[in-house]
């Protein structure tokens, strides 16, 4: 089988994050990578969801749900607790993508 060089470029803080998450499982990022690989050609595609996490599309939703009611002229205006669910909700979101982050996912 004929081998090909693959060269990218990636932060260095994702690269040693990463790096550090396979070598606890006993892998190097080269065999981390021909795995992906093979899962994408084996799927036929991306080989894990692409699409928002739930709570992620539920702040999308709040925000745009608020944003019409503001912007139409005979609605009502926002109750405090449709703003204090949007806000929790982005919060819920963000907290989540920081947690997600740190731990490599």
């Amino acid at each position: 089988m004929e081998q090909a060089l693959l060269q990218v470029r990636v932060d260095r803080s994702l690269k040693d994050q990463t790096a550090a998450i396979y070598d606890a499982i006993g892998m190097d990022l080269p065999t981390a990578i021909r795995m992906f690989f093979k899962r994408t050609v084996m799927v036929g595609g991306l080989p894990f969801d692409g699409r928002l996490v739930a709570s992620e599309s539920a702040a999308h939703r709040a925000f745009a749900s608020m944003r019409q009611k503001v912007e139409s002229a005979d609605a009502d205006e926002p109750t405090m607790d449709e703003i204090n669910d949007y806000i929790s909700s982005v919060r819920r979101s963000r907290t989540r993508r920081t947690a997600a982050a740190r731990h490599g996912a």
